[in-house]
């Protein structure tokens, strides 16, 4: 509303305007009255801080933004199911790896939108990246190439031994289908499957219980297990592969990496074909993950696992922006969290000395 309707209609306060957001005319004639709908809105400050405040609350904008300056030595990544907000509906999350402190939530884990994301860093900040801990996820490897030249890509356990255990998983549920359902093997093999991929060294080798499905014999678990094997050869192939790995990934031993991965594929059951493909392929990632072996994904799948429970407990979000700010705020250990108390702290002891 310009000066000559606010002088002809007498108005002084600045806060009046037209309301056209509501009526199509904001001034209608009537012909024995004129009627002017009016808008009054006064901007809204914090009480206690003097900050402007939006409709549902502060702009955060300012404090959720990182800091495009700087980035850790060590970092790690790996993507989560979000919601429809994202594109494939999954979304990633950044971690200092030493510290275990979450530097940001990613919109997307597509290539161009993750190329897009690092590229506002400093070139300098990601030349300074040393290390990047990822899963096996193989359109990673060519973005971390070009946009961290100078960093080493170390492959996690978690999803290399997991590679694995699918693949046995999938080779018992085939011998269990080849016996048959209701079967004396297919019943066995589908009470005990905890027992075939839990790791050798876990298993009881000097406690007896009775087996209902081996006609109540006295067993150990090292028995229960020999007596399985014993139903498929397939299956012994691919227990012993998976035994082998676990055995190489946690001594870390390049030795019996080598060795394991030096088998002819072609020999291997079909599902384990496609896994010694994938694991030669990241041969020397798996090799670095020995030699770093204090970076892993454990806390980013633990910080996984929290986001999880925000989701439920929320019921969902509309937008990625609530969802990421709600998940950098319940996180005590990020840097968005810890910058916003600071600023809080320093504001509030600003106020106090004002006063």
């Amino acid at each position: 509303m310009n000066y000559s309707t606010k002088a002809a209609l007498e108005i002084k306060d600045p806060y009046f305007e037209l309301d056209t957001a509501h009526f199509k005319d904001a001034i209608e004639d009537q012909g024995n009255q004129v009627i002017v709908h009016l808008i009054q809105s006064y901007p809204l400050h914090c009480p206690r801080c003097g900050q402007l405040m939006l409709k549902n609350g502060f702009n955060l904008d300012q404090f959720f933004k990182p800091n495009y300056h700087w980035l850790p030595r060590h970092i790690a990544f790996d993507d989560f199911k979000s919601g429809r907000f994202a594109p494939s509906g999954m979304s990633m999350i950044l971690m200092n790896i030493e510290n275990h402190r979450t530097l940001d939530i990613i919109l997307s884990r597509r290539s161009h939108y993750l190329r897009n994301y690092f590229l506002r860093y400093d070139r300098s900040a990601r030349l300074a990246v040393q290390t990047i801990t990822v899963d096996l996820y193989t359109p990673y490897r060519h973005l971390i190439h070009e946009l961290f030249p100078h960093a080493i890509i170390i492959a996690d356990h978690f999803h290399v031994v997991a590679q694995a255990y699918r693949a046995l998983n999938q080779i018992r549920i085939k011998a269990m289908n080849r016996a048959g359902k209701g079967t004396h093997q297919w019943r066995a093999l589908k009470h005990f499957w905890k027992l075939i991929l839990t790791p050798a060294g876990l298993l009881k080798y000097d406690n007896y219980w009775s087996r209902h499905n081996f006609g109540y014999a006295q067993l150990t678990d090292v028995e229960v297990v020999h007596r399985l094997l014993s139903f498929d050869d397939d299956l012994s192939q691919a227990y012993r592969y998976y035994q082998n790995l676990i055995l190489a990934v946690s001594h870390r031993d390049q030795g019996e990496l080598n060795q394991l991965l030096s088998q002819k594929w072609t020999t291997l059951p079909w599902p384990l074909q496609k896994v010694q493909r994938t694991l030669r392929s990241h041969k020397l990632e798996i090799i670095n993950s020995f030699k770093y072996q204090n970076y892993t994904n454990g806390p980013v799948e633990g910080t996984n696992n929290k986001i999880k429970v925000i989701k439920r407990t929320a019921y969902g979000f509309r937008n990625f922006f609530n969802f990421r700010a709600r998940i950098l705020l319940a996180l005590p250990n990020s840097y968005i969290a810890i910058n916003w108390n600071h600023k809080r702290t320093a504001h509030a002891k600003f106020q106090t000395r004002a006063a």
